[in-house]
């Protein structure tokens, strides 16, 4: 994972409701306008933000508590495919947040909170950085053409894969099954 700024804090936006505002705000100005998206669909997208079930947004602070980005983990992002779920969805860095890698932090500790809460997969649409994505391990799976923040846009998924620590508790389990075997050590201090 990417390292955090210094000067920079990540609170969950349910811990920081008082910033919904200006997480809309972005989320309009960003993506709605286009779309017929109003500033208060934008908002409805995150009050009652959650810590452990979606939706869960990620807020990026100053030490003095001054909003510098964020990232959701949405049911849907995509109004023309709502049958696919989550979404890494909202990434925004403003511009004072910019240029010190807080876009790739914030990135990653969304993707380890689909994971922390049970997702295998994660889904996000993409009009402008697919090849970003793409070097990041993230797949197409459909492009579509809808109106504004889903024009000339890539569907992309992304597959986790088991932490190793799963991979060897597994591993370890299955292995106290097999009868225990002698070494060739034991075998050469016995006696015939």
């Amino acid at each position: 994972m990417s390292s955090l700024p210094d000067g920079i804090e990540i609170h969950y936006l349910a811990d920081k409701p008082h910033h919904a505002r200006t997480c809309a705000t972005w989320e309009y100005l960003e993506w709605g306008m286009g779309g017929g998206k109003t500033l208060d669909d934008a908002l409805a997208s995150f009050t009652g933000s959650q810590r452990d079930t979606l939706p869960v947004t990620l807020l990026a602070c100053t030490d003095t508590d001054e909003p510098l980005g964020m990232v959701s983990l949405w049911a849907s992002d995509c109004p023309i495919r709502p049958d696919i779920t989550p979404w890494a969805a909202s990434l925004y860095v403003a511009p004072g947040g910019r240029g010190r890698g807080l876009g790739t932090y914030l990135f990653d500790r969304i993707q380890g909170e689909a994971r922390r809460i049970g997702f295998q997969r994660l889904h996000l649409m993409t009009q402008h950085s697919e090849g970003t994505y793409a070097a990041l391990g993230w797949q197409v799976f459909e492009r579509i053409d809808g109106p504004g923040s889903m024009r000339r846009a890539a569907l992309m998924f992304k597959t986790f894969k088991r932490e190793l620590k799963d991979a060897s508790a597994s591993l370890h389990s299955a292995s106290s099954c097999l009868p225990k075997t002698t070494s060739a050590a034991t075998l050469s201090n016995s006696s015939p």
